[in-house]
């Protein structure tokens, strides 16, 4: 082993936050939730906005509940979903989730 080491400074791998919450997955809840409650307001009544409004909130809190600990946890958790979203057929055929490596082509 060698004495020398690469430190890494944990600031420059941190993800941009906004009331802390990742900047991406906040900009993406809050803005769908304000596009839904918005048309549901103008084309529906204000009990459809009030209801989305209530599901914002809790979802809201817990990213930031993921993300007091750990900042990179809740891409950690998005990523788990997307990979398990794409075995569900695999799961229901076979009753198990298994992950293989992929085979890559030299470019030239």
């Amino acid at each position: 082993m060698s004495n020398f080491s690469d430190p890494i400074f944990r600031g420059c791998t941190r993800p941009a936050m906004l009331f802390g919450v990742p900047m991406l997955p906040f900009l993406l809840v809050t803005g769908v939730a304000i596009l839904l409650a918005g048309w549901s307001f103008y084309l529906l009544s204000a009990y459809v906005t009030l209801f989305i409004t209530a599901i914002y909130v809790p979802i809201y809190f817990w990213m930031r509940a993921i993300t007091k600990v750990d900042d990179q946890r809740l891409k950690q958790v998005l990523m788990r979903w997307r990979i398990r979203g794409k075995q569900i057929q695999n799961h229901q055929k076979w009753g198990a989730i298994s992950f293989s490596p992929l085979k890559l082509k030299k470019r030239k």
